[in-house]
């Protein structure tokens, strides 16, 4: 029988932390990296467009975010009973999926529309969903919370898509997707650091 591992318990949340870190703060890290850049008037993935000096900063986060954030989503599916948070969560993987896609494939490869649109699909159901299930299983402010930050990021994209001139920058409504799915992950991350340190607490 193998001895039990005290630390083993902290690498999920820690993977969670990690992956939020990276890709949220590369993304960050890469717009203040590019002075020519405005969410007004770009899309995010034109800081990871080919030729462009951010783009192994951008295209490396979301990577390498991606892949960390799959590892996350796995073990918070693997802790989860409740049906509704079980789909959100299944959503949230395809999103670290295809986030790492839209590194693997960067402006102006013909694919990169068809793995980016997904991911903020994806991105969108997961934080539904996830909100859905916790304010059905009585954790009402998270719920609400993450039900919210889902409504803003449909309402962004609601509006650019009918004014799309004003203003014309869909890095609004990209943004507001990352830190939607950001808050998501930060949150489940570290709500799992705290459990893990009473569970201690009472050995």
């Amino acid at each position: 029988m193998a001895d039990y591992d005290p630390l083993r318990p902290l690498v999920p949340p820690a993977v969670g932390l990690a992956a939020v870190l990276v890709a949220f703060g590369g993304v960050v890290y890469a717009m203040a990296a590019a002075p020519w850049f405005s969410p007004l008037y770009y899309a995010l993935s034109d800081l990871g467009a080919r030729g462009v000096p951010t783009a192994p900063i951008f295209n490396g986060a979301l990577l390498v975010g991606g892949a960390l954030g799959a590892g996350f989503v796995v073990a918070v599916l693997a802790d989860t009973d409740h049906p509704i948070r079980k789909a959100g969560g299944i959503f949230a993987l395809l999103a670290m999926l295809f986030m790492a896609f839209v590194g693997v494939f960067p402006l102006p490869h013909p694919l990169h529309g068809l793995v980016a649109v997904p991911f903020f699909l994806f991105l969108t159901l997961a934080v539904f969903l996830w909100g859905g299930g916790d304010y059905a299983a009585g954790r009402e402010l998270r719920g609400l919370v993450l039900v919210l930050l889902g409504v803003l990021h449909v309402v962004s994209w609601t509006w650019w898509f009918l004014f799309p001139w004003f203003p014309p920058g869909i890095a609004i409504p990209e943004l507001f997707g990352a830190a939607a799915f950001a808050v998501w992950g930060g949150w489940l991350a570290v709500e799992e650091f705290e459990r893990v340190r009473v569970d201690r607490e009472r050995l």
